[in-house]
């Protein structure tokens, strides 16, 4: 049997033993010994801070493909562009109006038994303005604009696309009941939101999204206050479920413009620009010969804007080169003229063509 007096006995010896030895350090080495301490606790907080923030960002992760929130970003807008700003689209533009008929006389449909367009899909080449048509149409109809780009909607988390999808429409009746103002949900290059079903790879993330765009224009959530458009240039991509009846149910072609489109278009844009400057920019006298060579080119409205402001980036150009020189451009000179339009669209024209023969070997 152990004596318990000894147990006693050996922890005093021990201590004394420490003290005795603490006793013999010097103060130099007393601060090098607290030091170490100090500095091994230290690394010890350090790691262990690590490992935490490693644990929570995993932690969060999982988080996230358990219970996906939306991370969308709704951005709604009164738009400014009008019917006016647009050219050589008359007969389109009667066609558009169309389908506002339904929008703001809904009972004249209904006093012929039937029910007005729902939505309004629009194809036609790049850059022919249908976006620009969208945002003239909803400031026109007086209602919030709402741009859902596939960018924003679809998510590397699982079911993730169809809940931003979801809390953009929910923002949109949101927003309808708040102001009492109609919302237009647009969806550009809508052949990728809206493909047909199977023809892409990967998951099935797109064939979601259209389910989703269909409850909600089949009205079996509350649609109130929504108005569906989009736009594609490629209509035989676009899933046929959303071109029957009651859904994308008015279809119009945005054509390129042709010789007396391309004048109007030119004309409104040149007015745009000064608009915008609040002064004269142009000096042009050529004005049926400078939209020859841009109809000659194939030139869209795109195109056409793109021309007028690649003049401007030159006599930008111009202007602070003479200005570091000391010698500053004249009123006159700041103007654009015909030749520095030419120059633009004879070099546009050639890089359009050199286009036509670049190939990559796959």
């Amino acid at each position: 049997m152990a004596d318990p007096k000894k147990k006693k006995e050996e922890p005093e010896e021990d201590l004394e033993d420490l003290i005795f030895e603490e006793d013999e350090m010097s103060e130099e080495e007393a601060k090098k010994f607290v030091k170490s301490i100090a500095d091994k606790l230290y690394v010890q907080e350090q790691v262990i801070e690590g490992q935490r923030k490693i644990i929570e960002k995993y932690q969060q992760q999982i988080n996230q493909l358990s219970q996906p929130s939306s991370s969308l970003k709704i951005a709604l807008s009164q738009e400014e562009t009008s019917y006016a700003d647009i050219g050589g689209l008359d007969s389109v533009l009667e066609k558009i109006k169309h389908f506002e008929y339904g929008i703001d006389c809904p009972y004249a449909y209904s006093s012929y038994g039937i029910d007005p367009p729902k939505g309004l899909l629009m194809y036609g080449p790049p850059g022919t303005g249908k976006t620009m048509i969208a945002k003239a149409m909803s400031n026109e109809l007086g209602c919030w604009f709402l741009e859902l780009p596939l960018s924003l909607i679809i998510s590397k988390y699982v079911g993730e696309a169809e809940q931003n999808l979801e809390a953009a429409i929910e923002s949109a009746k949101k927003k309808y009941h708040q102001t009492e103002r109609k919302v237009m949900l647009f969806v550009d290059e809508a052949e990728q939101m809206f493909r047909k079903k199977g023809s892409h790879n990967g998951h099935e993330v797109v064939d979601r999204c259209v389910n989703v765009w269909l409850r909600t224009m089949d009205g079996m959530g509350n649609n109130e206050g929504l108005i569906f458009v989009a736009a594609t240039n490629y209509l035989e991509k676009i899933d046929d479920a959303l071109l029957r009846a009651g859904r994308f149910d008015y279809v119009v072609e945005i054509p390129k413009p042709d010789l007396s489109g391309v004048e109007d278009i030119f004309f409104k844009q040149m007015e745009i620009k000064e608009r915008k400057a609040g002064r004269d920019i142009y000096d042009v006298n050529d004005f049926a010969g400078l939209s020859e060579m841009m109809y000659a080119c194939r030139m869209t409205g795109a195109d056409i804007a793109d021309v007028l402001k690649q003049a401007s980036f030159n006599q930008i150009q111009y202007f602070m080169q003479s200005s570091a020189t000391g010698k500053p451009m004249s009123k006159d000179e700041l103007m654009i003229k015909d030749q520095d339009l030419m120059d633009v669209i004879s070099l546009y024209g050639r890089v359009k063509e050199e286009k036509k023969f670049v190939g990559f070997n796959v």
